[in-house]
């Protein structure tokens, strides 16, 4: 609903007005919402299994049903509100109203079919009570897996916004190619491929933060590799192919390892904070980072004398090159270096599970005494 109130464009009497309510709106539908219905979804999968393999497997499901829904707005969202627009005879603006209510009617019948038939196996009613918001952060005091996954999640998530943000930048002006735009979109569900490559590698190695690392090495390289490209085309896509697969490996990995932190939580202070820990470790990292990703690459183009629309100077391409390149780049180096520091805690998993285990055990021994 708050998408479909963020489209409905309405005629509004000034530019101050209509900036005030698409940021009201806007704040609604990407803050508030997407929060609510992004953290449940996150939240669940610590609630479902103990297992490792199986939260690996479960993660990876829905990081694929993501790109695909992702894919599908990218291909045919354009298309869609032309045809709309026509049949409604209101142009754009009644084709995005009438695709935004679509997908919304879609979303809200997938959501309840899929909460519907989930079972939350790992939870346990006997002993885990509503937890009080102050309690939440003590959870989080001393979580410090959590915290360097935070962290590593919120820096990644520059590089992710920066990386798609300015692609139509360097198409545009360092390829003079514009049209290469909408091929990069579109070769994002490419990405499916990285996702299911996530599990294998992590239940094969047996290490999530070495599997993190090497999705985050692809990206590097993939990056690495585009000048190389010059105007060929083919070449161009390929290489960004080879980020996109590294992205989707690097991107997906930290979903599955919130539900261990939560773990870790609950082995330290005793209190199972699932909600609380996997919305600011996912929703708030995204969001915190997307916006940090779309602020700093403007910021060192416009100071290197970026005009829109317009022939850069040899110092912009530069800037747009540096940004669209070598930004993600150290991002991702940066990434890999915090996420050294969580191997130790991983290595614990085995121990705080069992841990875990035999004191819930007990509590519901004591419980039904």
């Amino acid at each position: 609903m708050t998408v479909f109130i963020a489209f409905t464009a309405p005629s509004l009497p000034n530019e101050t007005s209509k900036f005030w309510y698409a940021l009201v709106t806007y704040v609604l539908a990407a803050g508030a919402v997407y929060t609510g219905i992004q953290t449940p979804i996150t939240a669940i999968l610590p609630n479902l299994t103990s297992d490792p393999v199986e939260r690996n497997n479960a993660n990876s499901f829905r990081m694929l049903g993501g790109n695909i829904g992702s894919f599908i707005t990218s291909a045919f969202t354009i298309p869609l509100v032309g045809f709309f627009g026509t049949m409604l005879g209101g142009g754009d603006r009644s084709g995005f109203m009438a695709v935004t209510a679509l997908y919304g009617v879609i979303a809200i019948v997938l959501l309840v079919l899929a909460f519907r038939n989930l079972r939350e196996r790992n939870y346990h009613p006997e002993v885990q009570k509503p937890i009080p918001f102050k309690d939440s952060l003590r959870a989080a005091k001393g979580n410090w897996p959590w915290v360097i996954l935070v962290t590593a999640f919120v820096i990644y998530w520059i590089a992710q916004s920066t990386r798609n943000g300015m692609a139509v930048y360097y198409a545009k002006y360092n390829l003079g190619n514009e049209n290469l735009t909408s091929l990069f979109n579109g070769v994002q569900v490419i990405g499916i491929v990285g996702t299911i490559a996530m599990p294998i590698l992590a239940n094969k190695l047996k290490n999530k933060t070495l599997t993190m690392i090497i999705g985050l090495a692809i990206g590097a390289i993939g990056q690495l590799l585009m000048p190389l490209a010059g105007s060929n085309v083919p070449l161009a896509l390929t290489f960004w192919t080879i980020g996109v697969i590294g992205a989707a490996i690097a991107c997906g990995m930290p979903f599955g390892m919130l539900a261990d932190t939560v773990d870790y939580g609950e082995w330290k202070t005793g209190i199972h904070a699932a909600g609380f820990l996997t919305a600011v470790g996912s929703a708030f990292c995204i969001q915190v980072g997307s916006g940090f990703g779309a602020f700093l690459p403007l910021q060192i183009m416009n100071a290197n004398g970026y005009v829109a629309n317009a022939q850069q100077s040899q110092q912009a391409l530069n800037a747009i090159s540096c940004c669209f390149i070598w930004l993600p780049v150290i991002v991702y180096a940066i990434v890999a270096a915090i996420m050294c520091f969580y191997r130790k805690y991983e290595k614990m998993e085995p121990m705080i599970k069992e841990e875990i285990a035999v004191r819930r055990a007990r509590e519901v021994e004591e419980v039904a005494e």
